[in-house]
């Protein structure tokens, strides 16, 4: 049977911003999966200090680490210590200071002048002693304090403080810098520590050196020159601080980085052998290399997001085609993936660092599916959430080999535990086989990677916290939705379907018959809808609510009238007026009972457009006794409704005609009734009331099957009891 499609104004009813909210979450929902990936990493720190807590040098590792690709990276700190090498190669700078130097030889000079100006630092004693020399002997005095000066203030003198501080930092020899005449350059003299003469040393030195002429001098001027130089000499050498640091900083820069190449397939870490600082450093590396992305690689990570995100989209309007509750679906779908790359996000931030081998535990990506599968009862719906996540999960840094498997295989066993679930409180249980599903999943993805007992232990504490989380936001979340959305879940279409509503009390009240007709109009919907994979508690529902509309008027309908049919009194169109008006009733009431919008649409089709053969013909009939101009036209005693849109419509429809016509069978049997059903039915599809149902000859096959199943044993022959004939007379 071909089929066809009606209704495709979907959206027309609906604001064009919100239509056009569809496009910019669909937008929003690919940066999102390109921009989570790139802040978590950029954020180096986060990276390496997770390595840090997951392997710590000193300690055994549990299991080998290999590089998933060639890569290059910069050995800081083997550069770092050549370059404090190199620094440290660069000996302490000292350079001679001309003003001390000028400012000794001026106060020599100043000393043996008797017109000349007093030193300070020169005593009184001193200074007497040698005013009362001869002129002859002072020259000489003068001559021999001047020469040694210029021998001493030539080769430095050294402050004995910066020479014990080079010796302290280990240093055995320094660098002199001469300063020469103008326009000379500065010569740089590498000398010994223990060689620089210092103030403390200098008396020694001069008495070494006033013994090799005490011959030719009389004592008495030698002991003038003598303590002449103790009181003129000091340092005139010092440390030079900055000359010191350039000389370094220029070293260190001249040592170039040291680069480390690893292969791709090259062990990092190997089993049961000691983790070293340097193993932890390629590990960091590798990682940091994994999210150094290339402009190819950006390119290639924006079009698989453009891929992933296009194909769940049409995914998921595919599985809506033909539901006017697509673009309520699509935001849900939309705005849940969004919400959960922020909680990724945060998830990453707050657990990364911790010392787990394994985050995929903690991704909150397990929400969504089990949410969109529950609320619109179609489990492929919430598969494709989690292809989609688990999909977009693969672009970030802490991603697996087994990113993939684990997070779809997680979602897929909670959304098949879904099929368990008919009442809320079922929930609980599919929370517990869902924690048992997942730690087994856990458990064979964390043996295919090699982790450690102890990791293995984590990750499942974590997915079964995970997984409790999920349970506990989906069960609140839900009837929230529920409420807001009207939506038809299994929940509240069992709550409907197993509860004495309002609505059904009055129809059992004021139209018994009509009542117990759409308790068997239920019954046999559920049945054929479960055999098609239909989904049966919304044909229940539909079918025990169908005819509501029929309180206000029940003596008008056949199963409810006990004696005259008021239908004899009146004219074939007032009748029709009258059997129509129920659908219409039927909506009105549905309304106000807040059915779902999908029950009120099977009310509205359960009819479809066809035609009230009874009053038809009694139409034509009359109109042929009275000889009437008027035309009898088809449409004035048919349905004005839609035909069903759906295979639940149909099966309501079908279900509704079968029922009420096989009560007219006399003497039934298994055959009468097939014919029965098989003549409804190909009655209908002539009359092209199944034309949008999408149903095919096959599901038609099987409906009338169970339809005939159900009627024959409904009405089944029993074995006659030897006292019937009294008890009747009785």
């Amino acid at each position: 049977m071909k089929k066809t499609r009606t209704g495709n104004n979907r959206y027309s009813d609906q604001p064009l911003w919100l239509r056009l909210l569809v496009p910019v979450l669909g937008l929003a929902v690919a940066i999102g999966a390109l921009v989570v990936p790139v802040l978590i990493a950029n954020d180096s720190k986060l990276l390496t200090t997770d390595v840090k807590s997951r392997f710590q040098a000193g300690t055994i590792a549990e299991h080998d680490v290999r590089a998933n690709e060639t890569f290059h990276y910069v050995d800081e700190a083997e550069t770092k210590r050549r370059q404090q090498a190199a620094v440290q190669a660069i000996n302490p700078i000292f350079k001679i200071a001309l003003v001390p130097s000028r400012a000794m030889l001026s106060d020599i000079a100043s000393l043996f002048d008797p017109s000349g100006a007093q030193v300070d630092s020169i005593s009184s004693e001193l200074v007497a002693r040698i005013y009362n020399l001869a002129d002859i002997e002072r020259r000489k005095a003068q001559a021999i304090v001047r020469e040694l000066a210029e021998t001493y203030i030539a080769q430095g003198v050294f402050n004995e403080a910066e020479l014990l501080t080079v010796q302290q930092q280990g240093y055995t020899e320094i660098q002199v810098d001469h300063i020469g005449t103008v326009g000379d350059e500065t010569m740089r003299e590498l000398l010994p520590v223990s060689e620089a003469l210092h103030v403390n040393e200098l008396s020694t030195r001069i008495h070494a050196d006033l013994r090799e002429i005490s011959k030719e001098y009389s004592e008495d001027l030698l002991m003038i020159v003598f303590d002449s130089l103790r009181e003129i000499m000091r340092p005139n050498v010092h440390f030079d601080p900055v000359a010191t640091a350039l000389s370094r900083e220029e070293a260190a820069s001249l040592i170039p980085p040291v680069i480390v190449r690893v292969e791709k397939g090259q062990y990092i870490l190997v089993k049961d052998y000691v983790i070293t600082d340097d193993d932890i450093r390629t590990i960091q590396a590798m990682r940091l290399a994994s999210v150094q992305y290339t402009p190819s690689q950006m390119f290639g990570r924006v079009f698989f997001v453009i891929i992933i995100t296009i194909s769940a989209m049409y995914a998921f309007h595919m599985a809506f085609i033909h539901s006017k509750r697509e673009l309520q679906f699509f935001l849900i779908f939309l705005t849940g993936i969004l919400v959960t790359q922020i909680l990724t996000f945060v998830s990453l931030k707050l657990f990364m660092g911790l010392g787990f081998l394994s985050m995929e535990s903690f991704l909150p990506v397990f929400i969504l599916p089990i949410f969109l599968a529950l609320i619109t009862n179609r489990k492929r719906v919430g598969m494709i959430a989690a292809v989609a996540l688990a999909s977009y999960a693969v672009l970030l840094p802490t991603a697996t080999v087994t990113t993939v498997f684990l997070l779809v295989s997680i979602s897929f066993t909670g959304i098949y535990f879904i099929r368990f679930v008919s009442k809320r409180i079922d929930m609980v249980f599919e929370w517990f086989f869902g924690i048992i599903a997942a730690s087994f999943i856990v458990l064979l993805n964390n043996l295919v990677n090699g982790y450690g007992f102890s990791q293995v232990l984590q990750s499942i504490a974590a997915i079964s916290a995970n997984v409790s989380v999920t349970y506990i936001l989906v069960s609140l979340f839900m009837p929230m939705i529920e409420l807001v959305l009207n939506l038809p879940t299994p929940f509240r279409l069992r709550e409907l379907a197993f509860s004495d509503s309002p609505a059904l009390v009055r129809l059992s009240q004021n139209a018994v018959g009509t009542y117990n007709h759409s308790m068997m109009v239920a019954e046999m919907a559920y049945a054929a809808a479960k055999e098609i994979d239909a989904d049966p508690l919304l044909a229940r529902v539909a079918a025990l609510y169908h005819d509501i509309g029929k309180q206000e008027h029940p003596e008008y309908f056949i199963e409810n009238q006990s004696g005259d049919n008021k239908h004899d009194d009146l004219k074939a169109s007032l009748s029709v007026a009258i059997i129509k008006s129920h659908v219409k009733i039927g909506i009105e009431k549905g309304r106000e009972a807040r059915l779902p919008q999908e029950v009120l649409d099977i009310i509205s089709q359960h009819h479809g457009n066809d035609v009230i053969a009874i009053f038809l013909k009694e139409a034509q009939d009359a109109a042929i006794r009275e000889n009437s101009k008027h035309e009898v036209k088809r449409q004035d005693y048919a349905y004005n409704n839609q035909i069903p849109q759906s295979p639940e419509a149909a099966i309501v429809m079908l279900a509704d005609s079968i029922e009420a016509a096989s009560r007219t069978v006399k003497k039934p049997s298994a055959q009468k009734y097939e014919k029965l059903v098989n003549q409804i039915i190909m009655g209908k599809i002539e009359r092209k009331q199944l034309a949008a149902c999408r149903l095919s000859l096959t599901d038609l096959e099987s409906i009338a099957r169970v339809f005939v199943q159900i009627l024959t044993g409904r009405f089944h022959t029993r074995i006659d009891y030897p006292d019937v004939d009294k008890e009747e007379k009785t």
